[in-house]
């Protein structure tokens, strides 16, 4: 059911913006709500655009719009008032959410799912300038002409609370069919028992309900097929009982629940109502001690069996801290579809019409529900997720499945629609190795791609980088587990979130827009965490460069690395890769044009552009790390370098440099500091001919004839 301010929009146009017709995407902008107030009304009465957009802001920023609203609402009043009736608006002043409604054309991705229109609502911009944290909020939602067939076996859910016997039926259909059908969800226990160094036992002495304990399973005689289930959770700013050397005796003794927060008690309700007797929880299993971090490494470094081998993840996708619970109230009328009208007036559809019946699904569903959880922006839990055979995941309104062979959600028990699954987020297990081994290992005589793990790989970091750690320090260790399983799928060596077979292309990766996930800039941390030519030394979100061995221009000749532990897919503490390639001198110009920075290289004096752009144009496209105001002592001390890396001819000729910064009077030792990409052949022409600065030394095995040599990058 939509509000009426959607309606008002969508069907009758009441206040539209701006038509663009001869976009790519013909698209008609509309306004939206007026004020918070009318947007958190219309989520309350379960609108089906208003809600689910709603629903991805946080409590907080809930807060800060609510008291906000009383002053955005006159400046709303005061632009409504000084528009003439039925004129057309030429700006947003004084919305507080704008609508457009697209036709996607002949996008091949949509349109095969039977999708005509989107549309799209986001908060208006100089209301998320107010705050700032709305940024990356927003709400796409898909329009498809006349009834979806998917869509037709959406199932109307009655209880409204995901405590319900209604949820929980749902949740062990589910259950059962993955355990008794899917091959590929029972690798690790065909493969054999195995259980982590301790466990909650919830059947303590007396059988008291009340109670539990932590064992260890090497002095405990647990049956070798005695399954164990395991909890994903925020931990968030909530104070709650840990497992620490002081608390070691009283946890083996027994403890009462009631000690407990919400989150806790209640995944201990979900395993003893699947009949399961050992759960294991991070801070209740490992010692949380700060000053003595033996046991939580040697945990840390076994992560990917303790969930592997799990019955069944117990995610709490709904809760920002432990004390939320896994249990939310929640409103049937929210898993409802309905049919609307819509004035497709101008947007050039071979309709005959200027109205088309459709039915409304939320495209971002998967990924506002589970993707985009605060949970699932947790560093830890992607690996988490991606390994443990099977998740239940409890969000706010529903529960969803996730399993190797099936997503589905509460709505949608049979399967997630076609639809519903565009791109990673709705097909995430599928990115796990052991996936794919065992699909394959059904269709005999088929032919396994070894370059799909090394591109799932890149899937998987830049699924990663687009998480939050609490310690920034973890980033390789939280991704350990992930590595391992990789391992067992490729015959290749680690190389500090990278492979040894593809690291002189890997070496490519950039950052994107040199940001991070929250949108703050990207950032080395201070504390030394990995080599600079791993993107695991940055914080942002990190664009991983295509394994291939083809049109190389570097050779990596070594890799060395001193490892903290045994755990060669764990912290590291030094490391540094040699390279051979040519290694030529520039400078950074650094220009401001329309506010915007822009970065320019320099060779001989020469500033490194096609004569033919514009003024405001760029040379080669600049992607730094880490955002520098200016390379004034860099430019200077003359330390900055750049190295041909990868000439790919297909499907347009462009060439690959990495930028670095000498740290030594030699020029052999250097520091990554981002890449720069050109297809222009003018550009490549000047950065291909030999310069006349010569560096301060040769560097080591250094071939003059062939202008290579070999350099050492930290």
């Amino acid at each position: 059911m939509l509000c009426k301010v959607c309606i008002d929009a969508i069907h009758y146009r009441k206040s539209w913006v701006r038509n663009d017709r001869d976009a790519v995407d013909p698209h008609i902008l509309l306004a939206h709500h007026g004020s918070v107030a009318s947007l958190e009304s219309s989520a309350r009465n379960a609108c089906e655009v208003c809600y689910p957009f709603w629903s991805q802001v946080d409590e907080e920023n809930q807060s800060k719009m609510r008291d906000f609203d009383p002053q955005w609402t006159s400046r709303h009043d005061a632009a409504q008032t000084a528009r003439l009736p039925g004129q057309m608006l030429h700006d947003f002043e004084g919305l507080v959410t704008i609508c457009a409604i697209i036709n996607i054309g002949q996008e091949a991705d949509l349109e095969s799912v039977g999708m005509d229109l989107l549309i799209s609502v986001t908060f208006e911009s100089d209301f998320r300038d107010e705050i700032p944290t709305l940024k990356d909020i927003s709400g796409t939602y898909t329009v498809m002409r006349g009834l979806y067939k998917d869509l037709e076996k959406m199932t109307i859910f009655s209880s409204n609370n995901t405590a319900s016997d209604e949820s929980w039926s749902k949740a062990t259909t589910w259950i059962q069919n993955c355990t008794s059908d899917h091959l590929a969800c029972n690798v690790e226990t065909n493969a054999g028992p195995w259980h982590p160094t301790r466990l909650l036992d919830l059947d303590v002495p007396n059988s008291n309900p009340d109670m539990f304990r932590v064992v260890v399973t090497s002095e405990q005689r647990i049956g070798p097929g005695e399954p164990y289930t395991t909890l994903s959770h925020c931990w968030g700013s909530a104070q709650f009982l840990q497992l620490k050397k002081s608390t070691y005796d009283e946890f083996k003794k027994g403890v009462k629940l009631d000690r407990l927060p919400k989150t806790f008690r209640e995944a201990i309700q979900v395993t003893r109502r699947l009949g399961i007797r050992f759960l294991w929880i991070d801070s209740l299993c490992i010692l949380q001690d700060r000053d003595d971090l033996v046991d939580w490494l040697v945990e840390a470094g076994q992560m990917h069996k303790v969930y592997s081998h799990s019955y069944c993840n117990i995610s709490a996708a709904g809760a920002q801290d432990s004390s939320k619970g896994l249990y939310f109230g929640r409103d049937p009328r929210l898993s409802h579809t309905g049919n609307v009208s819509i004035c497709v007036e101008g947007l050039a559809l071979s309709t005959g019409n200027d109205y088309m019946d459709c039915n409304i699904a939320d495209l971002d569903f998967w990924g506002n529900n589970i993707g985009q959880c605060p949970l699932n922006t947790r560093g830890w839990v992607l690996q988490e997720r991606l390994l443990a055979p099977r998740v239940l995941h409890f969000a706010k309104d529903q529960l969803f499945w996730e399993c190797r062979e099936h997503v589905a959600a509460e709505c949608y028990p049979d399967s997630l629609p076609r639809s519903l699954r565009n791109g990673i987020p709705a097909n995430f297990k599928r990115l796990d190795p052991s996936t794919r081994s065992t699909v394959l290992s059904r269709q005999e005589g088929n032919f396994d791609d070894p370059m799909f793990y090394y591109r799932a790989w890149n899937s998987v970091i830049m699924a990663y980088s687009d998480t939050r750690l609490t310690k920034s320090s973890d980033k390789l260790i939280a991704l350990s587990g992930v590595a391992k399983r990789f391992a067992t799928q490729i015959d290749d060596m680690y190389i500090v979130g990278m492979w040894r077979k593809y690291l002189a292309s890997s070496l490519l990766w950039k950052v994107d827009h040199q940001i991070q996930i929250d949108g703050s800039p990207s950032t080395r941390p201070a504390t030394y965490r990995a080599p600079s030519f791993s993107w695991a030394s940055v914080d942002g979100k990190i664009i991983a460069a295509p394994p291939t061995d083809a049109d190389l221009l570097i050779d990596v000749t070594g890799v060395h690395l001193d490892y903290v532990s045994g755990d060669t897919t764990g912290l590291v503490k030094g490391g540094y890769l040699d390279v051979r390639g040519r290694v030529n001198p520039f400078e950074m110009v650094v220009k401001h044009i329309l506010e915007l920075q822009q970065l320019f290289l320099m060779v001989d004096g020469i500033v490194v552009k096609d004569s033919q752009k514009q003024d405001w144009e760029n040379g080669p496209l600049v992607h730094l790390d880490v955002g520098q105001k200016n390379f004034d002592d860099e430019n200077d001390a003359k330390t900055l370098y750049y190295m041909p890396t990868q000439k790919q001819r297909m499907p347009n000729e462009h060439v690959s440099y990495l930028l670095l910064v000498a740290l030594d009077d030699d020029r052999n030792m250097f520091r990554r500091i981002g890449v720069a990409v050109t297809t222009e052949a003018a550009e490549i022409e000047i950065l291909d001919r030999p310069t006349h600065r010569k560096s301060k030394g040769p560097g080591t095995n250094f071939d003059a004839d062939a202008g290579v040599r070999t350099v050492r990058i930290v």
